[in-house]
């Protein structure tokens, strides 16, 4: 945390995005007044509000991560939209009130096969209703796009036309509709487009959504950011 707190002072990055992974402890980031912005547990640890079965476990989920945001005066909540079914989704929505929490876009067919919820404009304009806002994931938009056989530039910008609060930036592969989230410049992504279309933006929070092979260190995230700065 220290490392991520100097180039916060430093004005490189601006914010830490930090994912509350269950059965943590909030207190050694506590200890650094930085700005940050919770993104809710994913599907990895089981969360899934499309999935009734798991509304009880869900809201659980969603209360510790409010209470992560509320200690650490969080900005923004992003929220997936998880698998399964829109409709169940949209029930569970009804049951969360916190004007803090941004919808995030979601590729058509997840890691698994699995059949993903928020992939299209009109999911995400259904899901966000007039309550909550949108972080827009240009990988997974970039995906959605493969899967429904439209333009990636076009599907992208109909979700700007949205006005995001947020984005997620990663790099990827036009011929698979996976998930991947590769480095800057690993895919055939056109970053100077992304790149644009986060500074017409209103909004210009931005995430870099990339790998990291050594956990120890952020030079790989500073790699990142520069390739995206110079396109």
């Amino acid at each position: 945390m220290q490392k991520a707190a100097d180039l916060i002072k430093q004005d490189i990055f601006q914010y830490v995005e930090l994912t509350p992974i269950p059965n943590t402890d909030i207190t050694p980031f506590l200890s650094y007044e930085l700005p940050y912005v919770i993104h809710i547990t994913t599907e990895r640890h089981g969360f899934n509000i499309a999935d009734k079965q798991k509304e009880d476990f869900n809201l659980k989920i969603i209360d510790d991560c409010v209470q992560w945001a509320d200690q650490l005066d969080a900005k923004y909540l992003i929220l997936h939209p998880g698998f399964g079914l829109i409709d169940d989704a949209m029930d569970f929505l009804d049951l969360i009130e916190d004007d803090r929490i941004l919808i995030e876009n979601m590729p058509k067919v997840g890691i698994n096969g699995e059949n993903m919820v928020g992939y299209s404009i009109e999911q995400i304009e259904r899901l966000m209703g007039s309550r909550f806002g949108l972080c827009l994931d240009f990988g997974h938009a970039a995906k959605a796009a493969v899967s429904l056989g439209l333009d990636y530039k076009e599907h992208i910008l109909n979700f700007v036309d949205l006005n995001p609060k947020m984005f997620h930036i990663s790099d990827g592969l036009l011929d698979s509709e996976k998930d991947q989230h590769l480095a800057v410049g690993k895919g055939d992504y056109d970053m100077a487009f992304i790149k644009k279309c986060v500074y017409r933006n209103q909004y210009q929070y931005a995430t870099m959504e990339t790998p990291r092979t050594n956990m120890d260190s952020l030079s790989e995230d500073m790699e990142n950011f520069q390739m995206f700065s110079s396109c």
